[in-house]
Order: C-alpha cells, then structure tokens, then sequence
C-alpha cells in the first residue's frame, strides 16, 4: 500500500515543507505498526512545488499524448498512490490555487480514494479543510473524518512548527485510521 503525502503549499517561506517532512517521519515511524500482518505500508512525499506544473490549460489533459511531461510524471505518481495525506495552508479563506490546480489537472487518478487532512493557517487552516472536502467529493473521494489543524500563533510561535506530543498523537490518529479505510477499500 502506497500512501501519498501531497505537500500542497508553493509560496516562498511556506510552512508545507516542514509539516511534509513532520508528517513523513511520523508515518515511517508507525509503518511496521500499521502494516502489521498486513502487506507493507508506504509513504511518499509528493511536493507539489517540485512537479512545476503548468496551469491547466485543456480538460483531461494527463490523458493526451501531447501532455507535458511534469504532467505526466505528476500523474503517474499520484495514481500509484492508494491514499492521500493532503497538508494544505488556508490562504484567503481557502485552498491554495497551485494545490487545486495539481489536483484539477488529474481525475481517475483520485477516484475513490481515500485522504486525511493536515492544515495549517490563522485559525487551523479549518476553511481549507472544508473546502477540500467538498472539491475531494467530485472524485468520490473519501475523507477519514479525523484531521489535524495547526494554529499559527500557537503552533509556529517563532515561525517555525514547534510539534508536540499531543501533534504526534492525534497525526497518528489520523494516519491509522486513513491506512485502516485504504486497506478496506482496497479490499472492496
């Protein structure tokens, strides 16, 4: 099982990179305990900075022959994913334009699949995760229900995340249950 930690933050000083990198060491942490008995468990990293994807630009375009090939690459990388941890910042009361736009150029690449959220902005990045669930339910996607929201006056009081073991229990949490729901859909 294949899990994908989308880092979906573009801006210059972002935060994303640093909960990304939170986020992974966690999930390798816990791997051998959540894929005990089980096939393995892997997380993998997916910046969304890294693709340099373009703006979409014609419907369906990862299908077509003549897609380019950060699209194609970011494609193929997200389908071989069976879940997804989404780390979104709450810019404007919203999900960042860069995030929908690497989401917007994919479709059958996230079809029912499942996904956690981890936030981050003023007030918990709250707003992004509602709006993620709502754009996710195009594609059928399935939220675990659990997330986490990290505040940035208390959680990054020198600009920096400062984790916790209260973090580290809830983002455990919250990837056995996104593993436990890609397992039982994966055997549906």
């Amino acid at each position: 099982m294949r899990i994908g930690i989308v880092i979906g933050s573009v801006r210059e000083g972002r935060f994303g990179e640093g909960i990304g990198a939170w986020v992974k060491e966690r999930a390798d942490a816990l791997a051998g305990e959540l894929g005990a008995g089980q096939e393995d468990v892997e997380f993998e990293l997916l910046d969304v900075l890294e693709f340099n994807l373009p703006i979409m630009r014609v419907e369906n375009w990862a299908e077509r022959p003549d897609a380019p090939e950060q699209v194609v690459r970011w494609r193929d990388a997200v389908a071989a994913c069976d879940g997804f941890v989404f780390i979104t910042p709450e810019y404007n009361r919203t999900i960042p334009g860069a995030f929908k736009n690497a989401y917007d150029l994919l479709s059958t690449e996230w079809r029912h699949k499942p996904f956690a959220l981890v936030s981050y902005g003023g007030a918990g990045g709250v707003r992004a995760q509602e709006t993620w669930r709502v754009v996710a339910a195009a594609y059928e996607m399935v939220d675990v229900g659990a997330s986490v929201a990290l505040i940035r006056r208390l959680d990054f009081p020198d600009g920096h995340f400062e984790r916790t073991d209260h973090h580290d229990r809830t983002l455990g949490t919250v990837l056995t249950r996104l593993v436990e729901l890609t397992r039982a859909l994966g055997a549906a």
